[in-house]
């Protein structure tokens, strides 16, 4: 298994693997317009992993210069429990504290709260004076 940085060539795969993994995604047209500027905005900070030329991971760091959020940390079910979901973690924030980041943020849907733990693991923490907003421009 190797970790590799992300590109654009590599959105229908990634697709495809975030429909088997059961993330809560958008339609592929959205999710291949949004790939390609996180991809473009924060080249050096977005990874996935590959088990020969399949991709069975992935990962985006997204620092806008003052926060740093984590996005899409997904792995094929098949591959889960293997500790690939820690190592593409431990790859981006490594790789967002490079850029200058100096905390990170994520979110979990709550139709995939069984994730806390591992996050909590690895020291992340609920925010418990904030709440996240969003509004479709």
């Amino acid at each position: 298994m190797k970790i590799r940085i992300m590109m654009i060539k590599d959105f229908d795969e990634i697709y495809t693997l975030w429909k088997e993994v059961g993330l809560k995604i958008a339609d592929h047209k959205t999710e291949e317009e949004e790939v390609k500027k996180m991809i473009t905005l924060n080249p050096m900070t977005n990874f996935v992993v590959c088990d020969g030329m399949k991709i069975i991971g992935t990962v985006f760091g997204i620092f806008n210069g003052r926060r740093a959020w984590i996005h899409h940390l997904a792995v094929h079910p098949a591959f889960q429990n293997m500790g690939i979901g820690s190592l593409l973690l431990k790859k981006v924030e490594q790789a967002l504290k490079i850029v200058g980041a100096e905390r990170v943020c994520l979110w979990v849907d709550k139709i995939n709260l069984k994730v806390l733990f591992f996050y909590k693991k690895y020291g992340y923490r609920e925010m418990k004076n904030a709440i996240c907003l969003r509004k479709n421009l």
